[in-house]
């Protein structure tokens, strides 16, 4: 090891900040795009299309594992990432048109139901040395792990007290 570069990282993290790598949550979407365009890499797309990419399908195309490199004052190993540049090489408006279908599909997929419920929950009240909890019993939309009240409010599913009565039907 070549020594700390104060208590954050080490010396070879140092350099490899300066060579154009860096951990994944460090990459932002105009960093990856910068990236891209002062790059000597020979694009087969248009810089229009990647912009139309998300930042998580950016990472996941156009980076690659480069090395690693003790960061912290406990030494932890951290993964540093760098271009891809022969994927970027061979990637075409086409590939990237396909990239975007299979992103919005995705979401699809992803988007939780909304159900009508009868639920029963806690609402506090009092003071902290003298709590008070008394039962509501709402009808809401459940949404994923979200309760959402009548009065545009919410409540997490999985809090203590929570329980499904039973589903209203519409």
């Amino acid at each position: 090891m070549s020594g700390y570069y104060g208590y954050s990282m080490s010396n070879n993290a140092v350099e490899a900040y300066e060579n154009g790598e860096r951990p994944l949550s460090r990459w932002r979407k105009s960093d990856i795009l910068e990236a891209i365009s002062v790059s000597e890499i020979e694009l087969k797309c248009s810089i229009s299309k990647l912009q139309k990419l998300p930042v998580k399908v950016l990472k996941e195309v156009c980076l690659t594992r480069s090395s690693w490199h003790h960061t912290s004052n406990y030494y932890n190993q951290t993964d540093f990432y760098a271009l891809d540049e022969e994927y970027i090489g061979n990637l075409t408006d086409e590939k990237i048109e396909k990239l975007l279908k299979e992103c919005k599909s995705e979401e699809k997929r992803r988007e939780p139901a909304e159900e009508r419920w009868k639920c029963a929950f806690l609402e506090w009240s009092g003071s902290r040395k003298h709590p008070k909890a008394t039962e509501l019993v709402e009808e809401g939309i459940v949404k994923g792990q979200w309760f959402y009240r009548q009065d545009g409010s919410k409540k997490k599913t999985s809090a203590n007290g929570f329980r499904f009565i039973e589903k209203v039907s519409v």
